[in-house]
């Protein structure tokens, strides 16, 4: 599956990595808990459209997307959540929700929090719920080349979420 391929990907770029069979965690927070990895050491891979066009958006796992703030962040007009069939196809190995931080290897701009990029450490869904992968993140920042942004982010459980607000518009 595509855990094979990440870690021949990682083996040919000489990055070392750790690799993680753990439960199976359908939420990014309880997957950084099952992996024994602090949320926010743990990314949280989202895709949302913006303008016309399907991007990644990666962040630490307590966090939301603030969707006003992440269009001015990435210059977007206007940006919503991807549905699932706008992407699945771009993945055909993961499983929905599992998708590595490596949109670079999909076709697709690579948008990370700053946030994250603090942290000497990063794991990640290896394409299923149940694999992760923890490498340097400055090894990733190397490999993947994301833009990195510093807002469009909310602290999840402030009563924001993204399933309340799917979208959002640049205000000019």
């Amino acid at each position: 599956m595509l855990m094979r391929k990440i870690t021949h990907y990682l083996d040919q770029a000489y990055i070392n990595y750790q690799s993680d069979h753990h439960p199976a965690g359908y939420t990014a927070q309880h997957v950084a808990e099952l992996s024994k990895t602090s949320g926010m050491c743990f990314a949280k891979t989202v895709i949302i459209t913006a303008d016309t066009r399907l991007v990644m958006v990666v962040m630490p796992a307590p966090y939301t997307i603030d969707f006003d703030n992440i269009a001015f962040s990435i210059g977007a007009s206007y940006v919503n959540l991807a549905y699932e069939h706008q992407f699945s196809s771009m993945f055909p190995d993961c499983e929905t929700g599992a998708m590595p931080p490596f949109g670079h290897l999909f076709n697709m701009p690579v948008y990370i929090s700053d946030m994250l990029i603090q942290q000497d450490e990063i794991s990640f869904n290896a394409g299923d719920h149940a694999e992760t992968i923890k490498m340097k993140t400055s090894d990733l920042v190397d490999l993947v080349r994301p833009t990195i942004i510093s807002c469009g982010f909310n602290k999840a459980g402030n009563g924001y979420h993204h399933e309340h607000a799917r979208q959002g518009k640049l205000r000019h």
